[in-house]
Order: structure tokens, then sequence, then C-alpha cells
């Protein structure tokens, strides 16, 4: 079986440039979008999902992955699974323990990473998984999302309180895993000039607790984009939402650089309908690359050189509130 979705790209592994091989497994789908309305309000992984799905039907989609891509230069797995990887009725724990022994077995593999709500992420199944990859990086992925409740949880719906945030990051340190944090780029019902402000903030207050307990934190700036069947394209079709102008992800990538490695998401996971951050025709594929760029290096100076006509524009609109 072939998985929702998977794709090669740039990373950067501690200082090291390398490719990633991102997959999106078929699964049940999120338990928490499945019983809360939707679950997130931007979030369309349940697109994808499975509801009889078998565990066999599950690993071979890993394997058909890691047979189907060209693995030389690549030295980082990020094993989703549209939902939480600890959430036992999505991912049991044989499946978890057989997913992951597959992985381990691939020696050129540096890091790996998976994600999961925080409801579902105890001592006993982090220090398992963490048995299994031996002397992998380990990273767990978190959706904080934003550092402000109310976008948070009254936004976005994530249910996700501070006090559950630092707990994770807490247990992630006494077990010997990094912290993989993803933060929104323009959630729903900010203008530009917030979701910029947000996003720099969000990633400060990770920094500031990260750095009380002296966890290794990667900062993942995912720009918002269209999924299907979410109350977030019920706002973009009545043209009450506008995904993110590029300019604004290399505002917030600038000025959050300082505070650790910074990943910036640019695939839509086929979910988008091609509904995504843009700028106009002219700098489009200058800037995707350069992100691309940036998050195999960490390096600024492409970022920095980028100019264009419309950047004007986009500045005067900004400044005036108009997006």
């Amino acid at each position: 079986m072939k998985p929702a979705f998977s794709r090669i790209s740039p990373v950067n592994i501690n200082g090291h440039s390398t490719n990633r091989l991102m997959i999106v497994l078929k699964t049940k789908g999120c338990e928490y979008a499945l019983n809360n309305n939707g679950g997130c309000s931007v979030c369309g992984f349940t697109n994808n999902a499975i509801p009889n799905i078998s565990e066999k039907q599950i690993i071979s989609q890993l394997t058909y992955a890691l047979k189907k891509h060209d693995l030389q230069q690549v030295e980082e797995i990020d094993l989703l699974t549209l939902g939480s990887f600890f959430n036992d009725n999505e991912i049991s724990s044989a499946l978890r323990r057989n997913l992951l022994e597959i992985i381990a077995e691939l020696d050129f593999i540096k890091r790996v990473s998976f994600e999961s709500r925080a409801e579902y992420i105890t001592t006993e199944k982090l220090l398992e998984c963490r048995k299994i990859l031996s002397n992998k990086i380990v990273e767990l992925g978190i959706g904080l999302e934003s550092a402000d409740n109310y976008i948070r949880n009254s936004i976005i719906n994530k249910n996700l309180s501070e006090e559950d945030f630092y707990n994770v990051m807490v247990k992630l340190k006494e077990t010997g895993y990094d912290l993989l944090v993803y933060l929104l780029i323009k959630p729903p019902s900010l203008t530009e000039k917030q979701a910029i402000d947000d996003a720099i903030k969000s990633v400060k207050y990770v920094f500031e607790k990260a750095s009380k307990i002296n966890l290794k934190v990667r900062y993942a700036l995912e720009p918002v984009f269209i999924c299907g069947n979410t109350k977030l394209e019920d706002l973009y079709l009545n043209s009450k939402y506008k995904p993110a102008n590029l300019w604004s992800i290399l505002e917030v990538i600038k000025n959050v650089k300082q505070y650790g490695e910074i990943f910036v998401g640019m695939s839509d996971e086929s979910l988008s309908l091609g509904r995504m951050t843009f700028s106009c025709d002219k700098c489009y594929d200058n800037m995707i690359n350069e992100i691309e760029n940036f998050n195999k290096t960490n390096n600024l100076n492409g970022i920095k050189a980028l100019e264009c006509d419309c950047k004007m524009e986009y500045q005067k609109q900004l400044e005036k509130g108009l997006i």
C-alpha cells in the first residue's frame, strides 16, 4: 500500500546539511479530530484516514516508501501517522515497535522524528521507542501551534494547556529526546502583522521554557495552508481567510534564527489544492528555493538577499493593516 504522502527534502542536522524523507502513513486517523467536532480547525489529515486499515497495511506503506525513494543522501526520517504516534487506539504498541525496528536497521539514518498529542505521551512509551532507536537522534514533534492560549485553544481548537506542554518537555529531557515544536504562521483570524508577531513570540516562548531544562529544540515553522473539509476551508471560501504572504514567512525566519535550529514546512502533503503561502509569479520560485536552501544550511544569506518589486507593495499593505 502506498502512503498518503512521501517526499525527500533538504534538512539540517546539528549543523550538517543533508536530506530527510517525510512519510505520511494512512492510519485510522486522529482520534481527537474524530471525537471533537473535526479537531484542530486547520488540519485536514483525517481526509486520508482509513477506519478499518490493518497493521500489516500500515507497515507496508513504510516499506513501500523506503523502496520507492533513493535514500543515498537521506539521513532523517519523519514518520507521520495522521494523528498521534503514541495513541494506542491509533498506533498500537506492537505496531510502534515494528515500524521503528524497520527504521532502526537503517544505519545511514541519523535522526528519526514522529509526533503525538500531549495526552498520549508517557515515560514508558518514550523509553521503549528510545531503546529501539538506540544511537539515533530521536525527536518528538508536538504541535504547540501558538504560545497564545486563545489562539491555540479557541481559534485552532488544540486543547493543549501550557502546563501539559511543559510537562512533555520535561519528560523528553528525562528520556533522551529532542523536541520538534510545530508553530503555525497565520492561524485564522490573524492579520499578516499579527501572524508575524505571534510566530516570533511563540519561538521565544519555547526557547525560554526549553532553556530552563536544557532541552534541545528544533522549531518547525508551518505556514498555514487550506485543507479540504475543515473550518479553515469554510473561511477561505467565504473570503474570510487568506494564507500568509511569503514575505511574512521570511520576516519570521530572520527574527527567530538566533533561537536555534529552524525548519520551515513548505510541503502541503497533497492536501491544499494549491491554496498555500504565496508571492508574485516573478519571485515565487526563487523564494521557495531559498527557503529550501535555508532548511538545508540554516544560513540566512540567501533569504536576506531576496528582492522583488512586489515586496514594496507588500510592505505598504502590511503597515496599513490591509492584509
